[in-house]
């Protein structure tokens, strides 16, 4: 089958190689290369890299309308989409079929950060390959992959695991070609996440702070203060729902302690969490272990 493909991350990359192995891509959109880094370096996506690699014709924009022309003379029976980045338009949607892989069971978490959202609220966790229409994630269904996230596995992990599943879902949905459905169930979105947002409540359960930690790893990050200085919050593990406070000595939410070589952190209604890595301000990613060791007083997170 001859296939347009648009994407732009790594995980897009990962899907477009294995689309290749089996289908003839006959035209590969991509967004302009972008600064990167501290230095702002201007690099091409990785997208951009793995077509140039596999000599795949390669269209660099943001604006699929500015590719119209060339996307009629590729005469593809299919256009996939993975984390393309914009939106495809509707004199785009005329021309042929757009699938595109959603990291999430829709109608559940429609938007930019279905994911994301889904490991946080521990809802929708799967794959969806839809045909993309003019609304917000609410074309038919083609296929569907419930899927499940690991305790401490963070947002990025779990992209590429589940871009590799979707990779397959979408090969075998394009060899059978299953009737599409009408999406059924009570919608949810998953709008970007701000900084501000991903600041840390310790009065909040632990089971939602871990997998809120997690979820927004790497981007865009759980934070808190510690000295009146921001510092990262990067992997944790929910001990349970239990209620510790009648176990041993009280502490305050927030509150940061070794216990039997492993960091806990006091979440809401008695409960706690492992913190596993962290990252001070102004320094590199480390284990919770390491930093705690380093500390001389009682270390309270806010």
């Amino acid at each position: 089958m001859r296939l347009i493909f648009a994407g732009t991350p790594q995980i897009a990359a990962q899907a477009l190689a294995a689309l290749s192995s089996v289908h003839e891509i006959a035209l590969v959109i991509t967004k302009e290369d972008a600064p990167v880094g501290r230095k702002k370096i201007v690099t091409p996506s990785p997208v951009a890299l793995t077509a140039e690699r596999m000599n795949l014709p390669l269209i660099r924009t943001s604006k699929v309308a500015t590719a119209i022309g060339d996307i009629k003379a590729a005469d593809a029976d299919l256009a996939v989409v993975v984390a393309y980045g914009a939106l495809v338009p509707k004199q785009a949607l005329e021309i042929l079929p757009w699938w595109n892989i959603h990291y999430s069971l829709l109608p559940k978490w429609r938007g930019a950060t279905p994911l994301q959202h889904s490991m946080m609220h521990d809802t929708g966790a799967g794959i969806s390959v839809f045909e993309l229409e003019q609304g917000l994630d609410t074309g038919p269904l083609i296929s569907q992959l419930p899927m499940k996230f690991s305790p401490t596995e963070t947002a990025q992990e779990a992209l590429e695991r589940f871009t590799n599943a979707g990779a397959e879902l979408l090969l075998r949905s394009l060899l059978e070609r299953p009737a599409p459905k009408v999406q059924q169930g009570e919608p949810s979105l998953a709008p970007k996440i701000s900084r501000e947002q991903a600041r840390i409540d310790f009065r909040s359960p632990a089971d939602l702070l871990a997998r809120t930690i997690n979820a927004l790893n790497p981007e865009p990050t759980a934070w808190a203060l510690f000295a009146d200085q921001p510092i990262k919050l990067l992997r944790a593990k929910s001990l349970g729902g239990v209620d510790w406070s009648g176990f041993d000595e009280a502490r305050n939410p927030g509150e940061l302690w070794l216990s039997e070589n492993r960091v806990l952190l006091q979440c809401g209604q008695g409960t706690r969490m492992e913190l596993i890595d962290l990252q001070p301000a102004g320094k590199k990613p480390m284990s919770a272990m390491d930093f705690i060791r380093g500390q001389q007083k009682e270390v309270v997170l806010d």
